[in-house]
């Protein structure tokens, strides 16, 4: 108890005091944050698994970063080729230089280095996303069904964990495994650093959203272009 500093000793003298039932509600959390989500799963003969899936936030959230699913693949996908904007990263709210197209380049290739580091590289618009070896085998992931929204995508060699813990470039732990996000949907950037913060069209709202992906896996000289295009 010596070694407390006298702050804390004075707190806690305060909460000893307490009877019980009013010590558990002065150290209940006064901020909840649930999300509910449900997952289906619909597996084809053609090796398509499409996974719809249904996300409620609890009330009296913020703003939310992203809503999506994240994967983990082995480093050995390090290919990374995407129909939507490119080929540098792009947002909600700052897009405009990032041209449609077909664009592929390594995982590496995606990070862009902020001196303090931060979300990175996001891909907007993306139609599908493979992730593939050396001989072409691989992922692709597909907005599904073709009228759905479109995908965030992203993908790097750091964890989301570590990106937002880490204060300098210095102390990303670089990971063989390949850290991929494949969002319903992102926050804008706004200029918050600098001048005004994300406008009000640009926020992801803490409301459900459905969204539908299709998985498929790749074998080596497939086409995720023609493959994107299979009616299932």
């Amino acid at each position: 108890g010596d070694g407390l500093p006298p702050m804390l000793r004075q707190m806690l003298g305060a909460y000893a005091a307490l009877p019980d039932d009013q010590l558990q509600a002065a150290l209940a959390p006064h901020y909840t944050a649930r999300f509910d989500a449900e997952y289906a799963w619909t597996v084809y003969g053609t090796g398509d698994v499409e996974l719809h899936l249904h996300v409620a936030p609890s009330e009296g959230l913020p703003q939310l970063p992203r809503i999506g699913v994240e994967l983990e693949l082995p480093g050995v996908y390090d290919t990374f080729t995407w129909y939507g904007r490119g080929p540098h990263e792009a947002y909600a709210d700052r897009k405009e230089s990032a041209r449609i197209g077909v664009y592929s380049g390594s995982v590496d290739e995606q990070y862009v280095p902020y001196i303090m580091p931060e979300e990175n590289g996001n891909k907007i618009d993306v139609r599908w996303a493979a992730f593939t070896d050396a001989d072409g085998a691989g992922l692709l992931a597909v907005g599904y069904p073709a009228h759905a929204p479109n995908l965030n995508v992203s993908a790097h060699h750091y964890t989301v964990e570590n990106l937002t813990e880490a204060k300098h470039t210095c102390e990303l732990v670089h990971r063989d495994e390949i850290t991929v996000h494949l969002d319903y949907a992102q926050s804008g950037l706004g200029n918050g650093s600098c001048g005004p913060g994300v406008r009000p069209d640009y926020i992801l709202k803490p409301e459900p959203v459905d969204f539908r992906l299709r998985l498929r896996p790749l074998a080596p000289g497939e086409s995720p272009v023609a493959v994107s295009k299979a009616v299932i």
